[in-house]
């Protein structure tokens, strides 16, 4: 305001130095004019000292392609009875896989949340570190699967171990059979059973840790690591004998890591000596017929996840993969427990399909992931099928067994399940086992 007064003035003294010809006006209007820049220097600087150092830039948000997010919600058109037929499942995944059934795909990109409308406040970058990425996860029976698998997770990540396995060893002859196996590494054998030409133990108290701080020369030796296919470089291994009450078995509880210390530290030994008590208990109470049937009270995993990670794991190592729809075809009289009935059609199944990850599809209905070379997928599958001959007592009328084989033209897993539904259809109409390529 006051430099507005001071030319105001200025203008007046120059027009007054005009009209009444007196030289002081002139001088009086100079005086004011530089008075007025003064007061304008004065605040600019003021100005120029309260600004910040450091300007905050608005972080910018990122545009989501909802393509990529790939939800894609399952529908069925119609069931082989010509009625609709109500699927349940974990975000639109269908879990009772019927045979006779056909089912729409759709992609509903608008049903996607974006975000709220309040931008959250980004804080200072933070690196997270990786995730620990598990390859093998596998188990003998569907009860171990749902009581050993979670309590196995914990100790491997509690202990940072790159496998942890439980064995059954068999003395005549000399052989162990895979009990639970999670890895990190996917050579791990996810079932089955390999010999061996000398114990893993020998002369060393239950429940007792045997730690080997060195694998290879003048340490553990390399050999008796039959639990992988390959040759892997592990470091350490640690061991706990199991003896359960109800099995006339002996059981190891084992670990192993590629890192060069760790397995050795007190508290890790005692992580095992009562991890290993966990599993004794575990094992007297499955003998007994004590353990639950979580199937029915734990969530099921989404079919399109599982084969997501099927996919990715095989892309990534260079792997071939094909995926196998078999449906139990005498199951729906209902003259036999459904529970009961699965169990030991998915326990045979595993014996049958060697080597391969075996997940539910549905009621009767499984899906078997084979790693195997594409030249050896017509036999992998006949033997399946054969696996399960029509006149067998516990499984009359056999299995139908839809395959598809993975190959560039397979973007996603719906593309990949279609298929394999469609083989499996081909199959439970024809008698044959039918291979999509």
């Amino acid at each position: 305001m006051l430099r507005v007064l001071f030319i105001i003035l200025a203008i007046v003294s120059v027009s007054l130095a005009i009209v009444l010809g007196d030289w002081r006006l002139y001088v009086l209007a100079v005086v004011l004019v530089v008075a007025a820049a003064a007061v304008i220097t004065a605040k600019m600087r003021r100005r120029h000292k309260d600004a910040p150092g450091a300007y905050m830039r608005a972080p910018e948000q990122p545009e989501e392609d909802l393509a990529s997010l790939g939800i894609v919600d399952i529908k069925p058109a119609h069931s082989a009875s010509g009625g609709p037929k109500q699927t349940e499942g974990i975000d639109g995944d269908f879990d009772d896989f019927t045979v006779g059934d056909s089912y729409e795909f759709s992609s509903n990109p608008t049903d996607i949340p974006i975000g709220s409308a309040e931008s959250p406040v980004i804080g200072k970058p933070r690196t997270m570190a990786p995730r620990s990425r598990i390859m093998v996860s596998e188990a003998s029976s569907q009860s171990f699967a749902d009581v050993l698998i979670p309590a196995l997770h914990s100790l491997r990540a509690s202990i940072d171990a790159n496998t942890v396995c439980l064995l059954r060893q068999e003395d005549i002859p000399l052989r162990y059979h895979i009990e639970v196996m999670i890895s990190q590494n996917s050579y791990a054998r996810n079932g089955g059973s390999y010999a061996a030409k000398e114990p893993m133990l020998a002369g060393h108290r239950a429940l007792v840790p045997v730690v080997y701080p060195r694998v290879g020369p003048n340490g553990f030796p390399k050999t008796k690591l039959g639990y992988y296919h390959e040759k892997i470089n592990v470091r350490q291994v640690a061991m706990v004998p199991v003896v359960p009450k109800k099995f006339g078995d002996l059981f190891i509880l084992l670990v192993d890591t590629m890192n060069d210390v760790g397995l050795e530290a007190a508290s890790v030994r005692v992580l095992l000596e009562q991890y290993a008590r966990l599993v004794s208990t575990i094992l007297d109470t499955e003998a007994e017929g004590g353990l639950a049937d979580l199937d029915a009270t734990l969530p099921l995993k989404p079919r399109r996840e599982i084969i997501t990670e099927e996919m990715e794991r095989a892309r990534s190592e260079h792997h071939p993969l094909s995926l196998a729809l078999v449906h139990f075809n005498s199951g729906e009289d209902g003259s036999e427990d459904v529970s009961e009935l699965e169990s030991a059609f998915y326990t045979r199944l595993k014996n049958v399909a060697v080597d391969a990850r075996v997940e539910r599809f549905g009621e009767l209905t499984y899906g078997v992931f084979y790693h195997g070379a594409n030249p050896g997928i017509a036999a992998w599958a006949s033997r399946i099928q054969e696996g399960f001959p029509k006149d067998h007592e516990s499984f009359p009328g056999g299995v139908s067994v839809g395959v598809a084989v993975m190959n560039d033209r397979h973007q996603n897993a719906d593309e990949l399940r279609s298929d394999v539904t469609a083989a499996l259809q081909e199959a439970f109409q024809s008698g044959e086992c039918i291979i999509v390529e």
